[in-house]
């Protein structure tokens, strides 16, 4: 009986040492075992791991679009192909694909300056509906990022961004003007047909989800929380992107089968709880009260270094609050990170790994082609990739005839 309380003894003394080791990252939390923590889609949940591209070729807004002044239309469906069959041979599953960004390749306007949207040219809807086709024969699913708060930047000239450039404050502001984007572009887009696919690009299964808007906070001015980028020369307050967003949101929810979201610049707005994050401005009750369908479906976060923080006061950082401390209530993907994983204090290879231990339901680097900005570019990224994808591919292999679970599904109605 000594011998053994000794050892009783010895255990709770060298337990009680360890307990008070310091470790320098949390445990990460278990995820939940329904995997709520995933994205929805085909009646299963999925991690969404892959790329950005806010161009292809180098044609910012130019992609589907044309910005007239300089003749400059950069879609390739062979370029397309490539940068697909890329994705997928590495382990990816997803692009997130920038289309309007600043307005000055699509949609068209009828003044330079503050206009309302009259429809698209005659080159965006073909390709598109191309690079959609492309996915589907590549395995690849899309999600479309609709506009930029680089559309609030100072309206611009054909000699400098292209007469259409910025100076589109009055989308998010004049109902008029609201409701000419959603009539005469999102949903003609939505209707248009993909090839012989018997598919809309709104019903397409490719086209996996809808970016609303990419970093709307740096375009809106309200102390103490929100300060616009130094470029926006035309702030919107909370409220009226709020609005903007689920009206938006609605519209697509009322006549597309596809799922919503924002990129949020950084948890530090979509957050309740993060160390000194501001606030979860894009939950449900902030936005149905402007549309009742104008919730997200699931968060998406931004990740850069300058959101690490000082780990005491206030942190950003994804890796240091996981998806429980930062109090979400629905999947959240970590929309844009360094390829390189620069500034993170990680590798590649780690940052993927923490993100996904830390309960997140995705990853897309910035950017797939190098745009020299210090972060890299998908070679600094593929082995990474190919590496958690081999680890979780029933999480990352998006399989269209999985059990169902419980999920909200979305059937086109009248439109209003």
């Amino acid at each position: 009986m000594a011998r053994i309380l000794r050892l009783a003894l010895c255990t709770f003394f060298i337990l009680s040492v360890l307990s008070h080791i310091p470790t320098a990252t949390a445990t990460p939390a278990n995820c939940p075992v329904d995997r709520s923590h995933l994205v929805p889609r085909f009646g299963g949940r999925w991690f969404l791991l892959g790329a950005n591209v806010p161009w292809l070729n180098g044609g910012y807004s130019a992609d589907f679009g044309t910005v007239e002044e300089w003749g400059q239309h950069t879609y390739d469906a062979n370029a397309t192909r490539a940068m697909f069959r890329t994705l997928r041979q590495q382990g990816a599953n997803t692009v997130r694909w920038w289309l309007f960004a600043d307005g000055r390749g699509a949609p068209e306007f009828n003044a330079s300056s503050g206009g309302a949207v009259t429809g698209f040219d005659a080159t965006f809807l073909p390709s598109l509906a191309s690079a959609i086709q492309i996915a589907a024969e590549e395995n690849i699913y899309l999600v479309f990022n609709l506009w930029s708060f680089d559309m609030l930047f100072a309206d611009s000239t054909a000699t400098a961004r292209g007469e259409h450039a910025g100076g589109h404050r009055d989308l998010i502001v004049d109902s008029a003007k609201r409701a000419s984007f959603i009539n005469n572009a999102l949903l003609p887009m939505l209707r248009y047909p993909v090839g012989n696919s018997g598919y809309t690009i709104g019903t397409h299964p490719n086209v996996l989800a809808w970016d609303i808007f990419n970093e709307p906070e740096f375009g809106i001015s309200e102390p103490p929380h929100f300060t616009p980028s130094g470029e926006v020369a035309q702030p919107v307050t909370l409220a009226q992107m709020q609005r903007f967003i689920a009206e938006i949101s609605g519209a697509i929810h009322r006549n597309s089968n596809q799922l919503t979201t924002v990129g949020s610049a950084s948890m530090k707005w979509n957050s309740s709880t993060a160390l000194g994050a501001s606030g979860n401005f894009w939950r449900d009750a902030v936005l149905t009260v402007y549309d009742p369908q104008g919730y997200l479906d699931f968060y998406q976060i931004h990740y850069y270094g300058w959101m690490n923080g000082d780990e005491r006061y206030w942190s950003y950082s994804p890796l240091f609050n996981d998806w429980y401390e930062a109090g979400f209530d629905k999947p959240v993907v970590v929309g844009e990170l360094p390829a390189n994983a620069g500034g993170t204090n990680r590798t590649p290879a780690q940052l993927l790994t923490e993100l996904h231990a830390n309960c997140y339901a995705g990853a897309w680097v910035w950017p797939y082609f190098n745009v020299n900005d210090g972060t890299g570019q998908w070679s600094d990224a593929q082995a990474a990739v190919r590496s958690l994808s081999n680890a979780v591919p029933h999480e990352v292999q998006i399989q269209r005839s999985s059990p169902t679970l419980p999920v909200r599904v979305y059937i086109p109605l009248t439109i209003r």
